[in-house]
């Protein structure tokens, strides 16, 4: 069966143009302008990356430089305001120096009162000495080396003996007192020979004329110890271990006498010791 065209002769032709100029351009062009397109946008994105990288760039420049002038600020405040925080600082070390050397001291203001109080009014001192530790330079010799805390040494003289042991007996009462002991007590006979005032005659012969016992007697304060920063020594040799609860000389030794100046001399030594309070 053959095809017939029935279009007039006239529009055959035009028809047939229109119709390849309709699909002309899916032929003949293809993807070129799409691709055209594609690079177009990159380009363009391209561009607002870089602009808007550069004002970030710009805008942290500009944040960092703000910083930087208020560093400087707070720099000269600091600076300006230094002063004060060192002698705050100064102070506060100042203070605590003052509580720690108040904490640890030993009170020798209290103890010499309590002293003071304890002291018979029959009994004379000749020298009194105090220190907190072996090595300071106190008396006592080997008495007083054997323990190695606050200690306070006595000398003096009394009536008798008996006025010594009591002496002792009221030395431990006192507060913070851990030990007395009795480093010596000598008989010596004083006589009347002393020239001079009142004064000076009293100064001399403190205890009167006759056998008077000069004596040494040492008061340890073991409980301050460790406030004060020395570490007790375990008493040895003359000072007993076991304290024990009297205050009654034993004596020890014998009478000597001098046939050139007829002066006897009888020499006692003990020990008395109390217990930790």
């Amino acid at each position: 069966m053959r095809a017939v065209n029935l279009l007039p002769p006239d529009t055959r032709g035009a028809s047939k143009s229109s119709a390849e100029l309709a699909v002309g351009p899916e032929a003949k062009g293809g993807a070129g302008a799409f691709v055209v397109l594609g690079v177009l946008a990159a380009c363009v994105a391209g561009v607002a990356g870089v602009v808007l990288t550069d004002n970030t760039i710009k805008q942290r420049n500009a944040d960092l430089d703000r910083v930087a002038q208020q560093q400087q600020v707070l720099q000269a405040q600091v600076t300006k305001l230094k002063p004060y925080a060192d002698f705050d600082t100064a102070a506060r070390a100042r203070v605590q120096t003052v509580r720690d050397l108040a904490g640890s001291r030993f009170d020798w203001e209290q103890a010499l009162r309590d002293l003071s109080r304890a002291i018979p009014q029959d009994v004379s001192l000749r020298q009194l000495s105090g220190d907190i530790a072996t090595d300071a330079g106190g008396q006592g010799g080997t008495l007083r080396s054997a323990i190695s805390a606050p200690a306070i040494t006595i000398l003096g003289c009394a009536p008798g003996q008996t006025q010594v042991a009591r002496l002792m007996a009221r030395l431990r009462d006192i507060d913070g007192v851990t030990r007395v002991s009795l480093s010596k007590s000598t008989d010596q006979k004083i006589d009347s020979s002393a020239s001079g005032t009142a004064t000076e005659r009293r100064n001399a012969q403190p205890c009167g004329t006759g056998k008077r016992p000069a004596f040494e007697v040492i008061m340890f304060f073991e409980g301050d110890a460790a406030k004060v920063g020395v570490t007790p020594v375990t008493a040895t040799g003359s000072v007993a271990e076991t304290p024990v609860p009297t205050a009654t000389p034993t004596p020890e030794g014998g009478t000597t006498t001098d046939s050139g100046s007829g002066t006897t001399t009888t020499t006692t030594t003990a020990t008395t010791d109390g217990a930790t309070k």
